[in-house]
Protein backbone atom coordinates (compact mmCIF):
# COMPACT_ATOMS: atom_id res chain seq x y z
CA UNK A 1 0.00 0.00 0.00
CA UNK A 2 2.68 2.55 0.89
CA UNK A 3 4.55 2.03 -2.19
CA UNK A 4 0.99 2.78 -4.25
CA UNK A 5 0.33 6.06 -2.43
CA UNK A 6 4.22 6.92 -2.74
CA UNK A 7 4.84 7.87 1.08
CA UNK A 8 8.84 9.37 1.75
CA UNK A 9 10.36 8.29 5.17
CA UNK A 10 9.89 11.46 6.88
CA UNK A 11 6.21 10.84 6.09
CA UNK A 12 5.94 7.35 7.63
CA UNK A 13 7.69 8.33 10.17
CA UNK A 14 4.79 11.31 11.42
CA UNK A 15 2.33 8.26 10.34
CA UNK A 16 3.78 5.74 13.04
CA UNK A 17 5.14 7.95 15.67
CA UNK A 18 3.05 11.25 16.27
CA UNK A 19 -0.44 9.84 16.55
CA UNK A 20 -1.49 12.50 18.33
CA UNK A 21 -0.95 15.09 16.32
CA UNK A 22 -2.28 13.01 13.31
CA UNK A 23 -5.67 13.41 15.41
CA UNK A 24 -5.41 17.01 15.57
CA UNK A 25 -5.15 17.03 12.15
CA UNK A 26 -8.05 14.34 11.60
CA UNK A 27 -10.26 16.77 13.66
CA UNK A 28 -9.79 20.09 11.81
CA UNK A 29 -9.88 18.20 8.01
CA UNK A 30 -13.50 17.20 9.24
CA UNK A 31 -14.85 20.57 9.98
CA UNK A 32 -16.21 23.35 8.13
CA UNK A 33 -12.88 25.32 6.94
CA UNK A 34 -10.93 22.95 8.72
CA UNK A 35 -10.51 25.53 11.66
CA UNK A 36 -11.63 25.20 15.17
CA UNK A 37 -10.86 27.61 18.10
CA UNK A 38 -8.30 25.81 20.37
CA UNK A 39 -10.84 24.97 23.16
CA UNK A 40 -13.23 22.96 21.03
CA UNK A 41 -10.25 21.33 19.73
CA UNK A 42 -8.99 20.35 22.98
CA UNK A 43 -12.72 19.06 23.80
CA UNK A 44 -12.35 17.08 20.84
CA UNK A 45 -9.28 15.29 21.37
CA UNK A 46 -10.74 14.29 25.06
CA UNK A 47 -7.89 15.99 26.95
CA UNK A 48 -6.57 19.77 27.94
CA UNK A 49 -3.01 18.69 28.27
CA UNK A 50 -2.47 18.18 24.49
CA UNK A 51 -2.00 21.83 23.48
CA UNK A 52 1.83 21.40 23.50
CA UNK A 53 0.74 19.15 19.89
CA UNK A 54 -1.01 21.94 18.69
CA UNK A 55 1.72 23.95 19.37
CA UNK A 56 4.23 21.58 17.28
CA UNK A 57 1.86 21.09 14.58
CA UNK A 58 1.94 24.75 14.16
CA UNK A 59 5.79 25.01 14.38
CA UNK A 60 5.82 22.33 11.55
CA UNK A 61 3.72 24.05 9.22
CA UNK A 62 0.93 21.55 9.58
CA UNK A 63 -1.37 23.97 11.33
CA UNK A 64 -1.77 27.85 11.37
CA UNK A 65 -3.54 30.14 14.38
CA UNK A 66 -4.45 32.76 13.85
CA UNK A 67 -6.33 35.26 16.47
CA UNK A 68 -9.92 36.08 16.25
CA UNK A 69 -11.51 39.11 17.61
CA UNK A 70 -14.76 38.40 19.86
CA UNK A 71 -17.91 39.13 18.95
CA UNK A 72 -18.99 41.24 21.65
CA UNK A 73 -17.11 40.52 25.17
CA UNK A 74 -14.98 38.18 26.04
CA UNK A 75 -11.63 36.97 25.13
CA UNK A 76 -9.89 36.58 21.83
CA UNK A 77 -10.22 33.09 20.63
CA UNK A 78 -7.52 31.79 18.84
CA UNK A 79 -8.41 29.76 15.53
CA UNK A 80 -6.32 26.61 14.71
CA UNK A 81 -6.35 26.30 10.58
CA UNK A 82 -5.38 23.22 8.56
CA UNK A 83 -2.98 24.09 6.08
CA UNK A 84 -2.31 22.40 2.69
CA UNK A 85 0.50 20.47 3.93
CA UNK A 86 -1.45 19.34 7.14
CA UNK A 87 -4.05 18.43 4.56
CA UNK A 88 -2.34 16.36 3.11
CA UNK A 89 -1.04 14.47 5.34
CA UNK A 90 -4.49 13.87 6.96
CA UNK A 91 -5.50 12.49 4.42
CA UNK A 92 -2.90 10.19 3.50
CA UNK A 93 -3.67 8.96 7.13
CA UNK A 94 -7.68 8.64 6.55
CA UNK A 95 -6.36 6.09 3.14
CA UNK A 96 -4.19 4.07 5.55
CA UNK A 97 -6.81 3.96 8.54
Amino acid sequence: ILTLLQVDKETLRLLVKRRAMLRVLSILVKQKGNALPTRILLQKLGANNLHHVILQAEKEGYIKRKRVKPQGKGNYLVYNYLTPKGSRLAELNKKLE
